[in-house]
C-alpha cells in the first residue's frame, strides 16, 4: 500500500533569513501542514482503543437512531433505533436494517456510519481496530477526522475526540483486483479481498459472500479428518463432515489467522450460498 503519512509537523525545520549584508541568520517558523483527504479515495487509520463499554456503546447507538445487531454466540437480537425488532433475523436483516449500523459480537464491534465529510467503517484489525474512511468531499485530514472523532465520542467508543492523523491511502479498493494472499496463508483470494476492502458489507453483497454480522460463513478444508484447529480463532462451527470439511462462521479479521493454522488445508467460500 502506498502510505501517506499525515503528520501535523513542520514542513521544514527552519529557514534562514539575513538582515543586510553579513547580518545574523535567524530562524523563520513555518505553519504546520494539514494534508488533504481526496473525495473518491479511501484511507485507513490504525487505532489502539481501550476496551469500550459495549453496553454504553449500544445504548448510545440506539439513541442516535442506528440499526443495532447484537450477537451472543448464535443468539442474535436487533434494534432499529430504540425499538426492538423481534421479527428481524440473519436471513432478512439486509432488508430490515437501515444505515447507519452497529454490529456487536461478544467483545467486538463494527460501526458503519457517515458524517458531513466522510463515510467510514470502524472495525476490528489484529488486536485493535482500523478506521476506514471514504471522503465524500475533499477536505483537510484534521477536519474530517475531527468530525468522526466527535461522533465516536458521542457513541462512547472513544474517551476523547482526538484521532491520530497517521493516515494511509489504500491501494486495494473497489474495482481493483486484490493481491494474492501471502505465502503460507491458505485462503481463497475472494476472502482475502474481503478482509482488505474498505467496506466489508458492500464487497460481500457484490460477491455473494455470506456475512453474519462481523463474521463470514466459510468452508474450512482440514489436512485430515482428525485435524483440530486452534480455539483462538473464535469460530462458530455450524457443521463438520467425516471427510474433514467444516462450515464455520469466522470473524472477518481472523481469516488469515485461521488460514495459517497447521490443521487447515484451505479456507474458501461455500460453493453455493448456504452450503
Amino acid at each position: 500500500m502506498m502510505k501517506v503519512f499525515l503528520w501535523l509537523s513542520w514542513a521544514m525545520l527552519a529557514a534562514t533569513s539575513f538582515s543586510g549584508l553579513g547580518g545574523e541568520p535567524r530562524e523563520l517558523a513555518l505553519a504546520p501542514t494539514d494534508p488533504v483527504l481526496l473525495a473518491g479515495r479511501y484511507y485507513r487509520v490504525l487505532l489502539s482503543l481501550p476496551a469500550p463499554d459495549l453496553v454504553a456503546v449500544i445504548e448510545a447507538a440506539k439513541q442516535a437512531g442506528f440499526s443495532v445487531r447484537i450477537a451472543e454466540g448464535t443468539r442474535v437480537s436487533y434494534f432499529i433505533g430504540m425499538t426492538p425488532c423481534p421479527d428481524c433475523t440473519p436471513e432478512n436483516e439486509r432488508t430490515r436494517l437501515g444505515f447507519p449500523q452497529l454490529y456487536v459480537d461478544g467483545t467486538l464491534l463494527w460501526l458503519r456510519a457517515e458524517e458531513t465529510l466522510a463515510r467510514y467503517n470502524l472495525r476490528p484489525f489484529g488486536d485493535g481496530y482500523e478506521l476506514m474512511i471514504a471522503p465524500k468531499v475533499t477536505a483537510g485530514a484534521a477536519a474530517t477526522l475531527g468530525e468522526i472523532g466527535m461522533r465516536l465520542l458521542q457513541l462512547k467508543v472513544l474517551r476523547e475526540p482526538t484521532l491520530p492523523l497517521n493516515v494511509e491511502q489504500l491501494s486495494v479498493v473497489p474495482g481493483v483486483k486484490p493481491p494474492r494472499p501471502p505465502d503460507g496463508v491458505r485462503l481463497d483470494s475472494l476472502l482475502y479481498g474481503l478482509m482488505l476492502m474498505p467496506d466489508w458489507y458492500d464487497f460481500a453483497l457484490q460477491n455473494r459472500l455470506e456475512l453474519w454480522g462481523l463474521r463470514v460463513r466459510v468452508i474450512v478444508e482440514l489436512v485430515s479428518p482428525e485435524a483440530q484447529v486452534s480455539s483462538v480463532h473464535n469460530l462458530i462451527i455450524e457443521a463438520r463432515s467425516p471427510s474433514g470439511l467444516m462450515r464455520v462462521l469466522v470473524p472477518i479479521h481472523q481469516l488469515t489467522v485461521l488460514a495459517s493454522d497447521p490443521a487447515v488445508k484451505l479456507v474458501r467460500p461455500p460453493f453455493q450460498p448456504g452450503i
